[in-house]
């Protein structure tokens, strides 16, 4: 898991010379015919993904983005209107068959169909009009990595191309290192008070929640750590009454407009005794150790939309170790499998 991990930045400097092209000609058809909805279908990780793209395409395309529930075609037997809707599908195997017969069932109605898949000969991609390849080459922990980041990135690149945003698209060249830099910080905090814990809760907002599902997923499937996400605009409607003394706390935080909000949750909760683990890829002016009980590492900020992939590549890192110092292979979860099939 965690050499996959570190696989990462090559896999998102490849994949971003490779699929130029095919971003391009898919964000000119875009532009020419504006879709007036787009629809994510996704599974597991690639569904955190998913929530990602939603972020991305509603604040920087203003396209409004909605994440599919399979079952109502595969179950119940619903047919959407989707003609003229941009539907995107996410998958690492494209092996899902709920998820593909989704995407073929909208191109039939006359979606603009995208599968973002890692294995470009499968049932997904050959569902789709458009396949963008991850270009993440064969992982085989069950725990996605460097696919997941592949995804995220695709996103951003795609998202930067539609939006003719050359500012986007210039701190998106810098990624791959600031992925590789992110990948030497020292999480060792993090592990130590997280080792005997069994119960904790991840909390970031706008494009850091997606960040927070992946790695509440990972802490569950990887360590058997019980870790749920949460927005930290809903933190103080319910789950607020689980904190307690030394209760575990992972704020995943961006520079922008949600960073205050982020903050003041810190803030307070360290107040009531929380352990508080703060990722923030901060200027260097700024100081933070008032807020966190801990601040976990991570390269100087880039941008609100790459700063998620920096502190999910250091957690990765950091999580495969939790695994192992818990006395479990991260690599093979119990009773997982990496393709999962669903209907």
């Amino acid at each position: 898991m965690e050499i996959e991990a570190l696989q990462a930045p090559l896999v998102l400097a490849e994949q971003m010379r490779a699929n130029q092209a095919l971003l391009s000609s898919l964000a000119r058809r875009l532009r020419e015919s504006p879709p007036y909805l787009a629809m994510t279908i996704a599974r597991g990780s690639s569904d955190h993904a998913a929530t990602f793209a939603k972020y991305v395409l509603e604040t920087r395309a203003g396209i409004i983005t909605t994440s599919a529930f399979p079952s109502v075609f595969t179950l119940y037997q619903k047919k959407l209107p989707l003609k003229n809707c941009l539907v995107i599908a996410i998958s690492q195997s494209g092996a899902s068959l709920d998820v593909a017969e989704m995407l073929s069932a909208a191109r039939l109605q006359g979606a603009i169909t995208v599968a973002f898949v890692n294995e470009c000969d499968s049932t997904l991609a050959n569902a789709a009009e458009y396949v963008v390849p991850l270009g993440a080459g064969p992982e085989k922990a069950v725990a996605a990595t460097k696919t997941y980041l592949a995804t995220l990135g695709a996103l951003i690149q795609f998202t930067a191309i539609l939006t003719e945003d050359d500012a986007l698209q210039k701190k998106l060249l810098q990624l791959p290192e600031a992925l590789s830099q992110a990948s030497t910080m020292d999480w060792s905090q993090a592990l130590v008070s997280l080792q005997t814990r069994n119960n904790a809760l991840v909390v970031a907002r706008g494009y850091g929640l997606p960040i927070a599902q992946e790695a509440a997923l990972k802490m569950k499937e990887t360590a058997k750590l019980h870790a749920e996400a949460f927005s930290g605009a809903e933190l103080l409607h319910g789950p607020f009454a689980l904190v307690e003394k030394n209760f575990p706390l992972l704020l995943f935080a961006q520079q922008d407009q949600t960073l205050p909000s982020m903050l003041e949750i810190a803030t307070r909760m360290k107040a009531l005794g929380a352990t508080v683990l703060l990722a923030l890829a901060s200027h260097p002016e700024q100081h933070l150790t008032d807020v966190a009980s801990i601040l976990l590492p991570l390269p100087p900020a880039l941008h609100p939309i790459c700063d998620p992939l920096l502190i999910i590549q250091a957690f990765y890192k950091m999580i495969a170790r939790l695994s192992l110092a818990r006395g479990f292979n991260p690599d093979a979860p119990d009773n997982l499998s990496k393709v999962t099939m669903t209907w």
